[in-house]
């Protein structure tokens, strides 16, 4: 069981045990609460780097689909290919203006959009021109001025700087997927650990508790045993007492009836003296007053033989 002191410092160091697994529980989830936050502001940012890509992607595929539906236009004149094309033009400046949105917060990015927006207008003009010479039934106007649109610079133009955009949107997309894999490796390390030290706590939990448990029984055993113990000794010293109680009883019992004829005695000698006591007085003070020549005066027998008897 130990000293009451060591019993204090067990206890304290217990307490002492438990709070700090307590805290290093709640920083161990406020850790992960920061990285599960940062984790899915990280894979926020790699779809959103995505979704940039794919605007851009977006917007080529109706540039592209309004220069097939021209060229389709031009070389049968149906009316579904300028259909098609209407429908394409209605969606590409639109397309820009939510490339430029989405690209607002790399500052390299929303001014390549704005650069975007001459050439791919011109392209539209272009495309335009095209349309109206076939409405005109100038095919061979129309032929001309398709195969000179296709070498222009608008052409270049929009080449090169969709393709610088998805140049800078492929290295964000690299760091940051870099660093979402990495804030979510930590997030797996931290709640392995985290999970290790919940079951090692647990384990010192269960251990204490245990400990505590043999403590108590054995301190009831002792306590049990200290009962009977004390019901023992108190039987053993109750009867020492009544037998310490009757040895005095039977002690006062003799004194007092051994005492009893001597003082009875006693008694009778001090009620003869009181009696005595007068005569043997007066004869003293006789003697005191009779000349020291003289002979002591006659004493009667009777007297003499009852003061020297008394």
């Amino acid at each position: 069981m130990g000293t009451p002191e060591a019993r204090r410092r067990r206890a304290i160091g217990q307490s002492l045990l438990l709070a700090a697994g307590f805290l290093v529980l709640v920083a161990i989830s406020t850790t992960s609460v920061i990285l599960v936050d940062q984790a899915r502001e990280d894979n926020a940012w790699v779809v959103h780097t995505l979704e940039v890509e794919n605007q851009i992607s977006t917007l080529l595929l109706r540039i592209r689909t309004a220069e097939s539906a021209v060229r389709g236009y031009l070389l049968t004149g149906e009316q579904r290919f300028l259909t098609e094309h209407e429908a394409a033009v209605t969606g590409i400046l639109p397309d820009i203006d939510t490339l430029a949105r989405l690209a607002g917060d790399n500052s390299i990015q929303f001014e390549n959009s704005k650069r975007l927006r001459t050439p791919v207008q011109d392209r539209l003009d272009e495309f335009a021109a095209i349309v109206d010479l076939v409405k005109r039934n100038d095919i061979d106007g129309a032929t001309a001025l398709l195969r000179q649109a296709n070498s222009t610079d608008a052409v270049r133009q929009i080449s090169e700087i969709a393709g610088t955009m998805r140049t800078e949107e492929n290295r964000l997309f690299s760091l940051r997927t870099a660093a979402a894999e990495h804030t979510q490796r930590l997030a797996s390390i931290l709640t392995v650990a985290g999970s290790a030290l919940v079951i090692v706590l647990a384990g010192v939990s269960i251990f204490l508790l245990r400990r505590s448990a043999r403590a108590r029984d054995q301190a009831e055993m002792l306590l049990r045993d200290a009962n009977l113990n004390l019901e023992t000794t108190v039987e053993e010293r109750t009867a020492d007492l009544r037998e310490a109680n009757d040895e005095i009883q039977r002690f006062a019992y003799i004194v007092s009836h051994d005492l009893r004829s001597p003082l009875v005695n006693i008694m009778g000698f001090t009620s003869e003296l009181e009696e005595l006591r007068s005569e043997i007085f007066k004869r003293i003070a006789a003697l005191g007053r009779a000349p020291t020549s003289l002979p002591p005066p006659p004493i009667d027998g009777d007297s003499t033989t009852l003061a020297l008897a008394g």
